[in-house]
């Protein structure tokens, strides 16, 4: 269901909300299929920016149905009505970081944070020569006999290469809250939220929160004059201003002018909307669209690596295709794949090589699994390659050599 509808039957159903509010639910046992790693030391927690109102500090459900939001009320057995108390997150931190230089590696070690909590998803949208029936690679199966099955051309593979904790699980609600206070008027994208989970429980978020996400990043991450929006087309119109002559952090390229880096916002169409290059932002009928932070590249191998929030309803991590020089593929030049039609670039010039490997969340990876690990019986990592022999402490005696 579109997330839209979904707000607006949420509100329906609750203005019609039966006599007794529903029983708090019982909290979301631990999955040790799906692992979840706690931030670095250090690295700011979204959810310490909120707090969930409940039990007695429930406030009274507020919809607005006119020019400004009204107590939702329900009717008591004696004929009486008193307003309907629900739980809901209330913003701590509005504030954002003040830090001077490059943000790349910043946003960069935030975004890291954020997609281990969420458990490492991944959506792999590299290119593959296809074939009719999906096939494993290097003979892992065979779905339907290969006699059968034919070539469909080279497109994005468009697999989730791993899954994570999702926007339902209790366990990222804080943490997706958080993002929102970032944003300018995100608190009553909380207050919707609450009429949303109060009719449909555990039905996920109902206001797309990408944009949010990386609002946060930059918040955080201390980008001066972001345009903090939950649209991403708000920031995006501004690095197209900046482009030409404007104030802003970020600078809008098209795919042609640039080879993404690092710390640079990927943006693609969306929905609608019918974006190719820069000069189409602010056309058309429709602005939606999506943006993840570069956060690696491999020119080489031809992608390039980007996170990003509500990806598959996750802060998820997408494997993009890319051309030889490490430019992305849109969809005009790689069926299956993103719109992609242009690249944000830090205003600031960049400093050192920022890069996911540098980020204290990949660093302290290997200990934070190992913890997973033997907290949930689940395998304890191992080196990828074998680690080399070490020399003997003791120097071996020589060998004997024959008399002459």
């Amino acid at each position: 269901m579109h997330k839209t509808l979904a707000a607006a039957l949420a509100v329906l159903l609750t203005a019609a909300s039966a006599l007794y509010a529903p029983a708090p639910e019982a909290a979301e046992p631990p999955d040790p299929a799906i692992p979840s790693f706690e931030r670095p030391a250090g690295s700011p927690d979204p959810a310490r920016r909120v707090r969930l109102l409940e039990g007695d500090e429930r406030p009274a459900l507020r919809a607005k149905l006119g020019l400004f939001p009204e107590p939702l009320y329900r009717r008591l057995p004696d004929g009486n009505y008193e307003p309907v108390p629900a739980s809901t997150w209330h913003v701590l931190d509005q504030g954002c970081r003040r830090v001077a230089g490059d943000p790349r590696q910043r946003m960069i070690d935030l975004a890291a944070a954020e997609w281990a909590a969420f458990g490492l998803p991944v959506l792999d949208l590299s290119a593959e020569d296809a074939t009719a029936v999906p096939r494993g690679a290097a003979g892992e199966f065979e779905i339907l006999a290969p006699a059968r099955n034919f070539a469909v051309g080279e497109r994005a593979s468009r697999r989730a290469a791993r899954l994570g904790l999702m926007e339902d699980s209790p366990r990222v609600a804080a943490a997706i809250a958080g993002y929102w206070s970032a944003v300018p008027g995100g608190d009553d994208v909380l207050r919707r939220q609450a009429i949303a989970e109060f009719a449909i429980p555990g039905a996920g978020w109902a206001t797309p929160w990408s944009g949010a996400f990386i609002s946060w990043l930059a918040c955080e991450a201390g980008v001066p004059a972001f345009r903090r929006s939950g649209l991403h087309h708000d920031y995006v119109e501004q690095a197209v201003a900046a482009r030409a002559g404007g104030p802003g952090p970020f600078v809008a390229h098209d795919l042609d002018e640039v080879v993404p880096a690092p710390g640079d916002l990927l943006c693609t169409a969306r929905a609608g909307a019918e974006f190719s290059e820069v000069a189409d932002v602010g056309s058309g009928p429709s602005r939606a669209m999506h943006c993840d932070l570069v956060v690696a590249t491999e020119p080489s191998a031809r992608r390039l690596y980007a996170i990003g929030g509500n990806v598959a309803n996750a802060v998820s991590l997408t494997v993009v295709a890319t051309d030889a020089e490490g430019r992305p593929r849109p969809q005009s030049a790689l069926p299956g794949a993103h719109r992609w039609f242009t690249v944000l670039r830090p205003r600031v010039p960049a400093t050192g090589s920022p890069s996911l490997d540098h980020s204290p969340a990949m660093l302290e990876l290997f200990q934070s699994w190992r913890q997973w690990a033997a907290n949930t019986g689940n395998p304890a990592p191992r080196g990828l390659r074998a680690a080399p022999e070490t020399a003997p402490a003791v120097a071996p005696h020589p060998a004997a050599t024959p008399a002459d």
